[in-house]
C-alpha cells in the first residue's frame, strides 16, 4: 500500500532519468523526448488517481 502511494512519483521521476538520458547522450531523434514526455503525463495521471483514491 505504501509503494501504490508513491507510484505515480516513481514514474515521474523514470521520466526524469530518461530526460537525463537524452541530455548526456545527445541522439540524433527526439525518441527519448517523446517517450519521457508520455511517462511523466501517465505518471502525473497516475499520481492525481492515486491520491484522489487514498
Amino acid at each position: 500500500m505504501r509503494l501504490l502511494k508513491f507510484s505515480g512519483i516513481i514514474v515521474i521521476l523514470i521520466g526524469v532519468i530518461i530526460l537525463a538520458i537524452h541530455f548526456f547522450t545527445q541522439p540524433d531523434s527526439n525518441t527519448l523526448l517523446a517517450v519521457a514526455a508520455i511517462v511523466m503525463i501517465v505518471g502525473l495521471a497516475l499520481h492525481i488517481v492515486v491520491r484522489k483514491s487514498l
